[in-house]
């Protein structure tokens, strides 16, 4: 019966505990509902505080003051008078630019400072981004942090943050843009394939393909933003470099060897688009960071001389450096090609079924390794062909690694150059796993997709004509 009674006084002691706990949750809430803070609006903030009677005038020519005593929650950052007090007044009479500049001050979402202990990309009404940390806010501090009301957070800051042209429209617009490759990059403007938003009216029979309604399945873009980096993206940072023309054409020039085709005119844009495409990287390199070299997106080794660097541009994505050099060396920039052996693009007929990928170890690398083996195909002369994209006109010696641990004796196999008609044989002997000197040929045209087939013997023998391959790596000569 005691065990019983101290039961019950137990529990009533836990729900004791609970109501009372209820009760002050409830009065908590209360306090909070009644917070005279809570009561009022951002703009309310704002005009409260005669060091903000400017910006506030600007919230009111642009209705952003509607905005910010909206039901919605935003953080406003507030400059100060005297940080206004010098602002182009190209910007507070023009009505466009205006709002732009204060739409860049105001975030929909409420980012208290001492949440935001990283470096945190914020969006704002404009449609641009800001670089926030703590108490700093691109390069203005937060001298009166986390002002809270009932929709937000007030910031105030000590500087203005003005609203930048981003990367590619500075390229595009500025006039300290550097001509010639200005004039190039806005040249690249193509129509090309996209399915996102075609009608489609049908299916092609024969492959299975849908066809689409003419002009439905193309977007009109630049080539520069599909291949390299879209430098219209706000959310994300570049570093772009453009050249001053005598280094666009230094570098044009120097290059045009590389990339030989069967015009002048085509020549010219082939280099151009080789030499352009490595100067945009996605990440900032702010002037006093930036490395003597940068990767760019393919793997080049872009050497950054500061002594170079003309200008500095800060955009609202990035930054922009005008350099009078930017000297690439060809070994940086035409790189080694290795094609897997298993990554072939197409065979002379279908022998799937003798056709074999096979998981091995490299007892000289000591690395696993997938290779290909045709074995038993029955089939003369039979290949397998590799599809190469751009590939400069330069000297390559190529190499290879083939493995046959499948018979005791040697065979020949070829490498096609470009074809089949033009080969390099290849002695493949016996449980070889070192890498092996095939040859040397000179590419004399720049090519958008080349072929490089790997030929059996001109037999049907089994033990005569199989072909293997982990992989095929083409040198250039420079």
């Amino acid at each position: 019966m005691k065990i019983r009674q101290t039961s019950l006084l137990l529990l009533a002691g836990l729900f004791s505990l609970q109501l009372l706990s209820s009760c002050s949750k409830i009065k908590d809430e209360r306090n909070d509902v009644t917070d005279p803070a809570l009561q009022q609006t951002l703009l309310d903030l704002v005009s409260a505080n005669p060091q903000l009677s400017t910006f506030k005038e600007y919230l009111v020519k642009t209705g952003y003051d509607k905005i910010i005593r909206s039901s919605r929650n935003y953080t406003v950052f507030a400059p100060v008078n005297s940080a206004l007090s010098s602002l182009d007044p190209a910007i507070v009479n023009d009505a466009a630019k205006l709002k732009s500049f204060v739409g860049n001050h105001i975030a929909l979402q409420q980012y208290r400072t001492s949440e935001v202990a990283e470096l945190t990309r914020i969006a704002m009404l404009n449609d641009k981004y800001n670089n926030m940390q703590g108490k700093k806010i691109e390069d203005a501090n937060i001298t009166v942090a986390d002002k809270y009301a009932g929709n937000g957070l007030l910031q105030v800051i000590d500087k203005a943050l003005p609203s930048l042209d981003n990367c590619w429209d500075f390229l595009s617009n500025n006039s300290n843009a550097p001509v010639k490759q200005k004039t190039f990059m806005l040249s690249l403007f193509r129509k090309v394939f996209d399915a996102t938003n075609a009608v489609v009216v049908g299916i092609n029979p024969n492959t299975g393909e849908p066809i689409y309604q003419a002009g439905t399945d193309s977007v009109f873009t630049n080539l520069f933003w599909n291949k390299v980096h879209d430098l219209r993206q706000e959310k994300k940072q570049f570093t772009l470099f453009m050249l001053a023309d005598a280094a666009w054409d230094a570098e044009v020039t120097k290059y045009m060897p590389y990339y030989v085709t069967n015009t002048a005119d085509s020549n010219t844009l082939v280099t151009s688009w080789n030499v352009v495409k490595d100067f945009a990287v996605d990440t900032v390199y702010q002037p006093n960071a930036i490395p003597d070299t940068v990767l760019s997106k393919f793997g080049t080794k872009l050497p950054v001389n500061k002594s170079a660097i003309v200008k500095t541009i800060k955009t609202s994505n990035g930054i922009v450096y005008i350099m009078s050099q930017m000297n690439v060396l060809p070994a940086s920039k035409i790189l080694e090609i290795t094609v897997q052996g298993e990554s072939y693009n197409a065979s002379s007929v279908n022998r799937r079924s003798n056709t074999y990928f096979r998981d091995r170890y490299n007892t000289v690398t000591g690395k696993d390794f997938t290779d290909v083996l045709v074995f038993n195909h029955g089939v003369s002369n039979f290949w397998l062909r590799y599809d190469i994209p751009e590939v400069p006109s330069v000297k390559y010696k190529a190499y290879a690694v083939a493995l046959n641990d499948f018979q005791t004796a040697a065979y020949t196999q070829r490498l096609g150059i470009g074809g089949i008609v033009t080969t390099l044989s290849m002695l493949v002997n016996p449980n070889v796993y070192s890498e092996v000197y095939i040859g040397e040929f000179t590419q004399s045209k720049y090519s958008p997709v080349f072929n490089l087939y790997l030929l059996g013997a001109n037999s049907t023998t089994a033990a005569v004509n199989p072909l293997s391959c982990d992989y095929i790596k083409l040198v250039p000569s420079l």
